[in-house]
This record gives C-alpha cells, structure tokens and sequence, in this order.
C-alpha cells in the first residue's frame, strides 16, 4: 500500500482511516486501515492556499480544480456536469476518447477510470485542490441554487477520489501516489462533513479536517 504525504510534524493521534463513502442505506465498503497519524486525507481551509502552505505540508505535486467554474450559466452550452467532467480529464491528462461524459451516475465508471489513471503508476503524492468552495453574495462562487449544484458536483468528484484510490489501495497497485484533498474556502461555511447526492439518490458524506493539522507550529 502507499504512504500518504507526510507533513513535517506528526498529525495529531486521532486521525481516522480513510472512509467508505455511505451509499443511500446501503453498506459501505471496508474502510482501508492507515496504522499511522497522517491517515488524513480531506481538508479544507478558510482562505487560499499558498505554494508555501502546499510546502510546509509536505506535498510536492498539485493538481487545482475551479468549483465557480462549474455552476450553472444561462447561455452555456455544457452543463455543469459536463463542464466538470471535461476539465478533470483534460486536468489529469486522460485520454478524451475514454473521458467521462458528465460528472452522473450514468458516468462514475468512467469517472473513476480516470482517477484511478492519474493516482497509479507516479509513486509520490498528489494534492488536489477545489479553489472558491465558500459561498456568499460576494464570492465567486455566489450564492443560491447555483453555487449549491456546483457544491454538489464537487461532492461527487471527492466521492470519485476516495473510490478510485480506495479500489486501487485495496488492490496493492505498485506505486500508487499519495492522494489528499483541499477544499478552499470551505472552513468559512462552519461545515466540517461534505454531503451530497447523485441523481440516482446516492449520498455522499465525508468527514473533512482543518488543513492546518498538516501544518508545523
């Protein structure tokens, strides 16, 4: 199995293994068993990271995704789950002829294909941030049933992540990269779970932790 991304301290002792995501009542796989402190893997921040943040965290590679970016528009002409599913292939260097068509539940197989094609294989750790996930009548991500299905969508590509490196983790794939999650912004919202659903009815509810547990003192 691999090691996360080790911050320069040691993480607090009660960090958690990572979680099977709940699936509308049904059982949740078994979650994969990190003995250690830095079993952390989802975070988020009241403010915008720095690359001296990312640093003193202990990761050396990071990948960023916009969730302003995937509310929806009047007068485009992707929806935002297509918007969505389009800029994680393209972000990851998946092949178009195999990307998702929208991030659904029609879709999560290749959603996953594609996840699982950036995490495995590179060895070494991998951060990837959602920018803009506080909303407000001032903030990029705005306010109201908009900023809410981007929230959504956001929901189900962390849910896509755990999955795809949970599969690939349980699987003893060789050099399987370190992966952890940011969302920016989020800590303002006082939330400390993501929540969401698939349009099948899925839920989706994540335990999220203060990104300043990977930070030295």
């Amino acid at each position: 199995m691999s090691d996360r991304p080790r911050s320069a301290i040691r993480r607090p002792g009660s960090a958690r293994a990572r979680p099977g995501s709940a699936r509308g009542g049904a059982p949740a796989p078994a979650p994969v068993d990190y003995p250690d402190e830095d079993a952390y893997w989802l975070f988020s921040t009241a403010y915008c990271l720095t690359t001296t943040d990312i640093s003193l965290a202990g990761f050396t590679s990071a990948v960023l995704f916009d969730a302003a970016r995937w509310r929806p528009v009047d007068g485009d002409e992707l929806s935002p789950e297509v918007c969505a599913a389009s800029e994680i292939a393209y972000t990851l260097g998946f092949p178009e002829s195999k990307a998702a068509a929208s991030v659904t539940s029609k879709h999560k197989r290749e959603m996953l294909a594609c996840f699982k094609h950036a995490f495995q294989g590179r060895g070494g750790d991998l951060l990837i941030v959602f920018q803009n996930m506080a909303s407000g009548d001032n903030s990029a991500l705005g306010d109201g049933p908009e900023a809410d299905v981007a929230l959504n969508i956001v929901a189900r590509v962390v849910d896509c992540i755990n999955l795809a490196y949970s599969d690939l983790d349980g699987a003893d794939c060789e050099n399987l990269a370190g992966v952890s999650v940011v969302l920016e912004g989020f800590a303002r919202s006082g939330m400390f779970k993501v929540e969401g659903t698939w349009d099948n009815g899925e839920t989706i509810d994540y335990d999220v932790q203060a990104f300043t547990d990977a930070l030295p003192a």
